[in-house]
């Protein structure tokens, strides 16, 4: 599935994605901030070391920007970059949201 539009709501801090099957899911951006797929992240989730300190995160946006015709790319203030979030990675959230809903 593809997006047929992407509206980031600042003021809700909601990322609004309506999808080409017709329908739409609403990201909350502490989620998206918490859960961003880049490497540094993923290592920073996956230490096991329980002394290592994690740098706090930020989920207030900064920008969003298209990579391809696969994913957007999430910039937040004050902290994470890199973060690549592909139409795939975006499902999986949506089905984890659904999950944590239950």
């Amino acid at each position: 599935m593809r997006p047929t539009g992407i509206i980031a709501d600042r003021s809700r801090a909601i990322l609004t994605v309506s999808w080409d099957d017709g329908h739409t899911a609403e990201y909350p951006f502490k989620l998206l901030s918490d859960l961003c797929p880049c490497a540094t992240c993923n290592d920073e989730r996956n230490n096991p070391d329980p002394l290592k300190i994690i740098r706090p995160k930020s989920s207030e946006l900064d920008a969003i920007n298209p990579v391809g015709s696969y994913a957007i790319s999430i910039m937040w203030k004050g902290g994470c970059r890199f973060g690549i979030y592909s139409w795939d990675y975006l499902h999986q959230l949506e089905t984890f949201m659904a999950k944590l809903g239950e």
